[in-house]
């Protein structure tokens, strides 16, 4: 934690979000949307590079500037899809995130989710099939409030029976381009360059910054040097230090179905210590795979997967998973409903509003 600064600082635990569009759910249909080919491939674009020129998109979609810039604002505005920034609370030094596996009681699982979503520190929330009933991402600011969560809070929920926990100690990727396979080549068009820069020390205006764009990931640099009362030179230069260094990302929220993959799991890898390095990188580099982490507790690594179907999953299990010497142990837990993600809730079906968005 940088000194003088609290969790409250980009909203991470507070009594009021400073951030209300990270923290407030979005709006939208109770049924997906059909998605035209045109659709899918500008979402796709816009998962790869969340900030491209709508011509930049046209470009590798094969399409107008004016029918993608049509289309996607329709589907930002239907709450279909949304362009977000996110801090990486490592490099930021606002905290670490941590792991929770969480088994309910018979039927409970929806309303545990519900409360642990209204949660501020709570960055993602999805059931799960499998061994456990929910996985839980938390943002803790310090060990003591970790210490509070689990013995003093966790305890104050109705329907929690058994928790694990695991402290995520090296991310190796998160990834919202998952879909970029539906671009082919073209995709390499749009990505972004690879961050080299030292993280910079962050002040007031780095912290207003980072709040603007998690509330619209697309805000125009004149917007938003307006709204922060700095010439556009100092905004557009603050924004690259912040995504150069990887203390911004940014990310495109679609519900994965939409895009015709219809499983996403959460794998837990126990492995050999003297490989995990290798592992992790080697799983970083198959796009299926959305997320990596190294992790103390519970797991070695953990991984997020997106994957079209049955054979696809057979396919991961066997060709990805199978294939890597020094695991010697494999556990999956389907994604059966995501309740809040990158804190964003986006479910009602347990009690907050509907987003279609996982």
């Amino acid at each position: 934690m940088r000194p003088g600064w609290t969790s409250a600082t980009l909203g991470f635990v507070r009594p009021k979000p400073v951030i209300p569009a990270a923290a407030t759910a979005l709006t939208g249909a109770e049924a997906a949307v059909p998605l035209s080919d045109l659709d899918r491939r500008i979402v796709a674009a816009l998962q790869i590079n969340g900030r491209a020129t709508w011509q930049q998109v046209a470009n590798v979609v094969g399409a107008s500037e004016s029918a993608v810039s049509r289309r996607a604002n329709r589907m930002i505005k239907q709450g279909v899809l949304r362009v977000f920034a996110a801090a990486d609370p490592l490099l930021c030094g606002l905290g670490y995130p941590v792991l929770l596996q969480i088994e309910c009681a018979v039927g409970a699982a929806g309303a545990v989710a519900r409360t642990l979503a209204a949660r501020p520190d709570v960055r993602f929330v999805a059931l799960l099939g499998g061994g456990y009933d929910l996985v839980v991402e938390l943002i803790v600011p310090s060990r003591a409030h970790l210490t509070a969560v689990l013995v003093e809070e966790l305890n104050t929920v109705p329907g929690i029976v058994r928790t694990t926990t695991e402290n995520v100690v090296r991310t190796f990727k998160t990834s919202y381009d998952w879909g970029r396979t539906l671009l082919g080549d073209a995709a390499a068009l749009l990505d972004r360059p690879p961050e080299t820069a030292s993280p910079p020390e962050l002040d007031d205006i780095d912290l207003r910054l980072i709040q603007l764009l998690t509330a619209d990931g697309r805000s125009s640099v004149t917007d938003l040097a307006e709204r922060l009362a700095v010439s556009e030179s100092m905004a557009r230069r603050r924004l690259e230090q912040l995504t150069a260094s990887g203390c911004l990302r940014f990310g495109t929220l679609i519900d994965s179905e939409l895009l015709g993959y219809h499983w996403e799991l959460f794998v837990w890898l126990g492995v050999d210590l003297g490989c995990l390095d290798r592992i992790a990188r080697e799983l970083a580099t198959h796009p299926e795979v959305r997320y990596v982490s190294a992790t103390a507790g519970y797991s070695d690594l953990a991984c997020e997967v997106v994957l079209r179907d049955h054979e696809d999953l057979y396919r991961f299990n066997t060709e990805v998973l199978g294939s890597l010497e020094g695991v010697n142990r494999v556990e999956i837990g389907t994604e059966l409903h995501t309740v809040k993600r990158a804190y964003v809730n986006v479910s009602t079906r347990y009690g907050v509003p509907e987003a279609r968005l996982l």
